[in-house]
């Protein structure tokens, strides 16, 4: 039987206790990304913190146990393509590629924004470990799977990524990822497009 959503910060709290109490639980304040069997999954880019990864990386790791039960293969994938993230901007590449191919597990079975992140995530490891051609491909994988998604965001995110990783193409990139705010219907992007550009 699904839990309701009142119940899910006393949850995400317990779990954060038991991981060591450092992450930081949802509340009624943090924005959800999307509903699932009953269940609101608080929206991982709002739990990402810049100045503390491995808090952030924290933060994602007590939300695996509620996403494993809840059998929504996009959300655990999407999550543990994050928690990916957390270790490559630390240098850590050998975790943050244990969590890439624990994500890769999961997209058989996951939406194409699931997709997206995890070719992002495979761009940012890969550009960090100067792989350009391979991170520049990997941005080409993305780019397909936040169009399929219809996923302004994700879109942006893709965009401004090729901007700062294709010295050819880069002002382009930038264009789109513009246009893209511009018409959007996403007003929490259209409010953050001076951070993120």
């Amino acid at each position: 039987m699904p839990r309701s959503t009142s119940s899910l910060p006393k949850l995400l709290t317990i779990s954060l206790l038991l991981s060591g109490g450092l992450a930081q639980a949802a509340d009624e304040n943090l924005t959800y990304c999307h509903s699932y069997a009953g269940i609101n999954f608080p929206d991982f880019r709002a739990l990402w913190n810049d100045a503390h990864p491995e808090q952030t990386a924290l933060s994602y790791k007590a939300l695996l146990n509620l996403a494993a039960k809840s059998h929504d293969k996009t959300y655990l994938s999407e999550l543990l393509s994050q928690i990916a993230r957390t270790y490559t901007v630390r240098n850590q590449f050998n975790d943050a590629d244990y969590y890439l191919s624990q994500t890769a597990l999961y997209l058989d079975d996951a939406q194409a924004s699931a997709h997206g992140h995890y070719w992002v995530e495979r761009a940012r490891l890969n550009y960090t470990q100067q792989h350009k051609v391979l991170a520049l491909s990997a941005l080409d994988q993305a780019w397909k799977f936040a169009q399929d998604a219809n996923d302004d965001r994700l879109q942006v995110e893709v965009a401004i990524m090729q901007s700062h990783y294709d010295e050819v193409q880069g002002a382009q990139w930038m264009k789109k990822a513009q246009a893209i705010i511009a018409t959007t219907d996403d007003l929490r992007l259209k409010k953050e497009s001076n951070t993120l550009l």
